[in-house]
């Protein structure tokens, strides 16, 4: 596909890590140190309440379920850990132990990893310790002031495996909630190798805290289950999704802020629900097989950011009620099939900053109203059927003393079309 112009305005929902990673090490992680049977035993006890299959996880004394027991009984002092912190361990070390230096079907058709040792998490500071809290040292990891893990942001750490449902004992409530956790981020962005077994449905039950979830740029595949009910932030471009986008999944997230769900192959419409959305303001969608027309849009209140580029299958027309989202900034629809005249209703958005429409297969005049959008800085066209001239009054918004209008994009080289202002005149000259 092809990068669009300007990068979209919002920032990562969490920042990248301000120092350097450690070199990963070559060699496997060593097994767990353990503080004897009788300790294991007394854990495994305490914990098999908790656990997601009452305890029949550990039968396998090489699932990652065991060795995050190991590695719990293993904390100094772990047979007196209340029920709260003993769970906490345990979940984090689920993490852990599942994902790193794990293989998966990913890696195992990788050829990259053949011949070479079986990479580890990048940092693990902490997380090898028996005499560290996870509150007070973990890599990756936050707590709030009552000691409960709140934020986990393993991103780009070379996790590997599939990341496991364990997590939701993390949860402030539902009903897997433990009393460790409080959690309201769980960042994985550009861990490409890391897997999910093709299950999802543990995002239902992340509790009523979790506001922001990214698993970008990861492995992750299947369906998108009911989301959480007070998510914010929700980004899995880039990923292996290929259902769960509908109204179900959505409905009631009205704190719902930002959503990207661009790189996926859904093979769908996009569902109506994202125009009863109270808070949406960024939505991007873009080479993700969607299909239909841009009625989904209608009844948007708050958007500011839409990007769905690179859908041949999205048709039919730029209806009317557009220009009714006039707090909408920024809009990308490229390389998609959309038909029809561009509405002058377009004409309202005066918070326009940036709109692109090329390559589609829109007919008829530019509107003259698009000359009211006068803090509109990027205007691109070309690659469509228009006729006419470029309008006096948009050309006036690239001239002294306004300049505001920076790029102007027409086929201005078509014999059915005249721009003397456009600052480039085809796909390839615009996209250079």
């Amino acid at each position: 596909p092809v990068a669009e112009p300007t990068d979209a305005p919002v920032a990562e929902p969490t920042d990248a890590p301000v120092a350097e990673p450690t070199d990963a090490p070559v060699a496997a992680p060593t097994d767990a140190p353990t503080g004897g049977d009788g300790d294991l035993s007394a854990v495994r006890m305490r914990l098999e309440p908790f656990t997601l299959n009452n305890g029949a996880e550990f039968d396998d004394p090489d699932s990652y379920q065991s060795c995050a027991l190991e590695r719990t009984a293993a904390q100094e002092g772990a047979t007196d850990f209340s029920d709260e912190k003993l769970t906490q361990y345990y979940a984090l070390y689920t993490i852990y132990c599942a994902t790193n230096s794990v293989p998966n079907v990913i890696t195992d058709m990788d050829p990259r990893f053949e011949g070479i040792p079986f990479p580890t998490w990048l940092v693990e500071t902490g997380w090898d310790q028996t005499n560290v809290d996870p509150c007070d040292g973990w890599f990756g990891i936050g707590c709030d002031d009552q000691g409960r893990v709140s934020t986990i942001d393993l991103f780009e750490n070379l996790l590997t495996g599939s990341f496991p449902p364990e997590v939701m004992l993390l949860a402030l409530d539902g009903p897997f909630s433990t009393g460790g956790g409080n959690l309201f981020r769980l960042d994985l962005f550009r861990n490409e190798f890391l897997y999910n077994n093709n299950d999802n449905s543990w995002f239902t039950d992340l509790g009523s805290n979790m506001t922001t979830l990214i698993v970008e740029e990861t492995s992750f595949s299947g369906d998108i289950p009911r989301l959480p009910d007070n998510l914010v932030n929700f980004d899995i471009s880039f990923a292996f999704f290929t259902g769960g986008l509908n109204d179900a999944t959505f409905e009631g997230l009205d704190l719902l802020n930002f959503v990207d769900l661009d790189g996926n192959a859904f093979n769908s419409t996009v569902p109506s629900v994202f125009g009863r959305l109270p808070n949406l303001q960024f939505l991007y969608l873009s080479d993700s097989f969607i299909s239909g027309d841009l009625s989904y849009m209608n009844g948007m209140t708050a958007m500011r950011e839409h990007w769905i580029d690179t859908n041949p299958g999205l048709s039919g027309p730029i209806f009317d009620y557009i220009g009714d989202i006039t707090t909408l900034e920024s809009l990308s629809i490229t390389f998609s099939s959309l038909t029809g005249t561009i509405p002058t209703t377009l004409g309202q958005l005066d918070v326009m900053l940036q709109m692109w429409l090329y390559s589609n297969q829109l007919t008829g005049p530019v509107p003259t109203e698009l000359g009211n959008l006068k803090t509109m800085a990027i205007l691109q066209l070309e690659g469509n059927m228009l006729t006419g001239s470029m309008p006096t009054e948009v050309c006036a918004n690239t001239m002294f003393p306004s300049n505001t209008l920076q790029v102007l994009g027409a086929d201005c080289e078509d014999p059915g079309f005249t721009c003397d202002c456009c600052t480039c005149c085809s796909l390839a000259e615009c996209n250079a």
